[in-house]
């Protein structure tokens, strides 16, 4: 393991830092423009992205329109984007290898993604109590249909017993059983359903002081909830920490941050176990704002210390500098561990038009401190190796 940790330093301590705190570097890699995908026309995907999901090889990437009725939406895959080492060289042409196409409600609906096992979970329309024009389906990473989930691989309202859909997000359960969990705008209780079948395994009760204006939920590995919400009494707004005690139960453990917010529908918090590539690192919450953090994303510990505030701001590693940093704040992220313990962040922003830099992505990197691995007693060898990579 230590090993590992030092051979990815190595690389890194060469590369372009964006932020820097309290054992964490966050390297800005890459950046990408999307706008041919997300134009708003029916050729394409929405008109902003929306969320972005990574498999270890392939770029997933969705969006929902902010044109009022029936509006074409979907997703795409990106192939050939990462070798296992290397991805594609920033601002290169990011060019489909399918894309999913609906018709959804628009009116800034909202669009979500996830990838799990090797299967895509994609809702559209969220938002709308429109059963005909909003839906979750579960897709092959080759862009099928499964059509044998929730009967027709289409779960819809009346399936899920709900009068709307807001978000989702995989529950690893407690103690194991992995599965789809969606919240709704107006409800503490949280929705679950089997990842293979789309029948629902048991919704938790109403959650005990969460506030009912859930727009975006995340999960630890232990089955923790972390619960963001806004449109509150005086725009109140934050994430909550609930903690699992069973598969359809958790208690309060308050507030995890709070602020001003507006009724801001595509707000979004992501959850990072970053201790699960380096494990003397607290994990990280993910989440944005919309009155006093436009443009940024907002990275705090698990114990609610900021650590970083990532803006798309350039040079990226490959020396790259995107024309502005976030212009707004209609951003999403998620991340992915890789087989050699290499830790990705991907955040992508939403809004804009064709041949704009607006629908973008941009990829970071989470490694070490030098100092944080030297604490643990990497030595002075790891340390000449630092100092040789800086003047090389």
């Amino acid at each position: 393991m230590k090993g590992r940790l030092i051979a990815v330093l190595g690389c890194a301590t060469s590369l372009v830092t964006t932020a820097l705190a309290s054992g964490y570097t966050i390297i800005h890699l890459r950046s990408y423009s999307l706008a041919n995908l997300f134009d708003g026309t029916a050729n394409g995907i929405g008109s902003n992205i929306g969320d972005v999901a990574f498999d270890g090889t392939n770029l997933y990437v969705a969006g929902y329109h902010t044109g009022s009725g029936l509006q074409t939406v979907g997703m795409a895959r990106i192939s050939n984007f990462y070798d296992g080492s290397n991805f594609l060289p920033s601002n290169s042409t990011l060019t489909e290898a399918w894309k999913v196409q609906l018709q959804q409600d628009g009116g800034s609906r909202d669009t979500r993604l996830v990838y799990y096992n090797g299967s895509l979970y994609l809702g559209t329309g969220l938002g709308s109590t429109n059963a005909a024009n909003t839906g979750i389906r579960k897709y092959d990473t080759n862009g099928n249909l499964d059509t044998s989930w929730a009967g027709d691989g289409v779960l819809s309202l009346s399936e899920a017993g709900v009068s709307r859909y807001d978000t989702l997000e995989i529950d690893p359960g407690s103690g194991g059983g992995a599965s789809l969990a969606v919240g709704v705008f107006g409800s503490t209780i949280i929705r679950r359903f089997d990842l293979n079948t789309g029948a629902n395994v048991g919704n938790t009760g109403a959650v005990s002081n969460a506030p009912t204006a859930v727009r975006d939920i995340t999960f630890a590995p232990n089955g923790d909830m972390f619960y963001k919400w806004n449109g509150g009494q005086n725009n109140a707004a934050g994430v909550r920490r609930f903690t699992r005690t069973g598969a359809t139960t958790f208690t309060d453990a308050g507030n995890f941050v709070t602020f001003t917010e507006g009724a801001l529908q595509q707000s979004t918090v992501a959850y990072v176990p970053v201790s699960q590539a380096y494990g003397h690192l607290l994990d990280v919450i993910l989440y944005n704002q919309r009155v006093s953090g436009t443009g940024k994303v907002f990275v705090r510990d698990v114990s609610g210390n900021p650590i970083a505030e990532l803006t798309g701001v350039g040079p990226t590693a490959d020396n790259f500098t995107p024309p502005s940093g976030y212009a707004n704040t209609l951003l999403n992220y998620s991340h992915y561990i890789t087989s050699d313990g290499r830790l990705f962040i991907f955040v992508v922003q939403g809004g804009g038009a064709t041949g704009t830099y607006i629908d973008r992505l941009d990829i970071y990197e989470v490694v070490p401190e030098p100092g944080s691995l030297l604490a643990l007693g990497a030595g002075t060898a790891l340390l000449g190796l630092i100092r040789r990579r800086r003047q090389s």
